[in-house]
């Protein structure tokens, strides 16, 4: 809750150039997510695409249902994906004086990132999280303290 807006930024920005290359070229957190799938942890959200989907039932893992272009009962989404963008909203509520608007247009931000996100997802292919919805929360805090300020309101290095 510390954190400055400008670092948050900085540490959203570099986790979303990360995530994407972890999915989309060396493909080792499609890796991660069948482990966590296969030990059942707690830390991914399960969306079913079908009513009797059961994560505890799944027999085949992600990976091989990519190879196989099969279809999937559910939709995958760590809990990281939603508590990186949210770090940035905290630290806009925390160090600008009557941010409310600002860090309720950042979740808005999220939110519509999560929306094309979805898009994206329901062609079936693996997608990584964090540069739509980073990218999301990100502009909405651009374009939010713009308007209701004029300027980038809490825009400074500090720890």
């Amino acid at each position: 809750m510390s954190l400055g807006i400008l670092l948050v930024i900085i540490l959203l920005v570099g986790l979303a150039i990360y995530d994407a290359i972890s999915v989309y070229k060396t493909k080792h957190m499609i890796d991660l997510a069948d482990t966590v799938m296969d030990l059942k942890l707690p830390v991914l959200l399960v969306v079913p695409k079908v009513r009797n989907y059961s994560l505890i039932k799944e027999t085949k893992s992600l990976k091989q249902k990519i190879k196989d272009d099969e279809e999937r009962d559910a939709f995958f989404m760590g809990l990281g994906d939603i508590v990186m963008p949210g770090i940035l909203v905290v630290a806009i509520y925390n160090n600008v004086s009557g941010s409310l608007p600002i860090s309720l247009s950042t979740m808005i931000g999220t939110l519509i990132g999560f929306a094309i996100l979805m898009i994206f997802v329901l062609r079936g292919k693996p997608q990584a999280g964090l540069p739509l919805l980073c990218g999301g929360a990100i502009a909405g805090y651009i374009i939010s303290s713009l308007i209701f300020f004029g300027e980038l309101k809490g825009l400074a290095f500090s720890f």
